[in-house]
Parts: structure tokens; C-alpha cells; sequence
């Protein structure tokens, strides 16, 4: 699992696997109607394209899938179902995918809540190398945006500054159309292999959060033409 998915249990993990397992068998057969969708994010962006089930077994299900759709798929090796018949969304993790065919299948169902759709804000994730300078009371630190959104955004730095948690300061952002400057706070310090990413929570003003709009919407068309795009995905 990832910060974007969180598995729940609800008649407990068999039970729901189970009760899962027939909704889609029941789905197959036509008994009850097919308003399936599956869910993934590709760079932050929502990927999300209705799916036909094809054959269900007693601990799998195999789906044709929009070909964009089995592309992210590959890379996720995971998919969120979404249908009014659930009582919840339900995490699948990927046993099997081919991008040509668009077919999937799926396995180990849970139910689960899909936590970016709680978020306050459009998040994306950069692509080129954004400057951004967080300075804080006493210190500063420069580093590359990740990722944003209107409230909140993370930048990568090659070494933990030690700042505390909560240190409020000022961010400035060298987006392609002009530099902002936000009110910032540190909410957490993520480490990695090449440094760590400070994530902020951040207060905009106006002409700042027209700005970073502006730049997300840029961000979300390329991503989605780099998506299409793909070599995997036919002419």
C-alpha cells in the first residue's frame, strides 16, 4: 500500500474478499449492471476508465480495461473498483496485465478508502527542475518542487536541514511564469536514497494562487499527453 490507498476491513479480510468476488460474478452475469470503473494515479493525476468483467473466478477476476488505463495498472501492480454495488471502493492488488490486449487480472480484493479523494486541492507532480528556497526562521534551504497543489507542496532537497517540525517561513518558487513567494509551514520530512522532500502546507495569496493554478493545469495537460503518449499504447 501507498499514501494514496488504505485497505479496511469491514466483515473481516475473507469475508469481504468473498463478498467482493461475488458482486463481480454477479456483475459478469449481468444480474446486476456493469457501472464499474477502475481508479490509479499517474503522477499525481487521476486515471479513471470503466472496465468490463470477463471471467471471475473463486480468487480472481479478469477485466478488459481502457489501454491507458492497463498502462498505469503495470506500474501501480494495484487498482481501485469503484461501483454503486459496493459498499465501499475496493483495492485489488495486479497479478497479471498485458497493455496490448487491455486485459487485467486482479487479486487479494479489500475494501479501502482511496485517500487523495480527500484532498482539499488538484495535486500534481512536477516534471522539470522547478527551483524552489524554503527559508525559515533562522535558516534556509534550497531544493526542486516535486509536487503541488493550492495548499500544501513538497521539495526535494539532498540533505535534511534539521528544521523543526512546524518551522514557519516563506517559500519562493521559480514557476516557468513568473516567481511566487507563499507563507509556508513544515508539516513532515520524507527520507529517500538521494536526500529527503520537506512537505509544506501553504497559504497563497491571490495572484499567488491564480499563479499556482495556472501551472497545475499546465502540469495535468502534459502528464496526461505523456500518458497517451506512451509506447506501450497503440496508434
Amino acid at each position: 500500500m501507498n499514501d494514496i490507498y488504505q485497505r479496511l476491513k469491514i466483515a473481516g479480510a475473507a469475508q469481504d474478499c468473498a463478498d467482493i468476488i461475488a458482486t463481480l460474478a454477479a456483475i459478469e452475469k449481468g444480474t446486476l449492471k456493469n457501472d464499474l470503473r477502475l481508479l490509479n494515479f499517474y503522477r499525481e493525476v487521476p486515471v479513471s476508465y470503466g472496465a468490463e468483467v470477463l471471467n471471475v473466478e473463486k480468487d480472481y477476476a479478469e477485466l478488459q480495461v481502457h489501454q491507458v488505463q492497463a498502462v498505469v495498472i503495470s506500474q501501480d501492480k494495484l487498482t481501485v473498483l469503484k461501483s454503486s454495488h459496493f459498499p465501499k471502493d475496493v483495492v485489488a492488488a495486479v497479478t497479471y496485465v498485458n497493455v496490448e490486449k487491455s486485459r487485467v487480472v486482479l487479486s487479494k480484493f479489500s475494501y479501502g478508502v482511496v485517500r487523495a479523494d480527500r484532498r482539499m486541492s488538484v495535486r500534481v507532480e512536477m516534471g522539470g527542475a522547478v527551483k524552489v528556497t524554503f527559508a525559515g526562521q533562522e535558516e534556509k534551504v534550497d531544493g526542486t518542487l516535486h509536487d503541488m497543489s493550492l495548499t500544501g507542496m513538497s521539495i526535494k532537497v539532498p540533505h535534511d536541514p534539521m528544521f523543526p517540525v512546524s518551522e514557519k517561513g516563506e517559500l519562493t518558487i521559480a514557476l516557468p511564469g513568473g516567481t511566487i513567494k507563499v507563507p509556508a509551514s513544515l508539516l513532515k520530512v520524507i527520507y529517500n536514497d538521494d536526500g529527503c522532500r520537506l512537505v509544506f502546507e501553504i497559504e497563497p495569496s491571490r495572484p499567488a494562487e491564480v499563479s499556482i493554478s495556472q501551472y497545475i493545469f499546465q502540469r495535468q495537460v502534459e502528464i496526461i499527453k505523456e500518458l497517451k503518449e506512451h509506447p506501450a499504447i497503440g496508434g
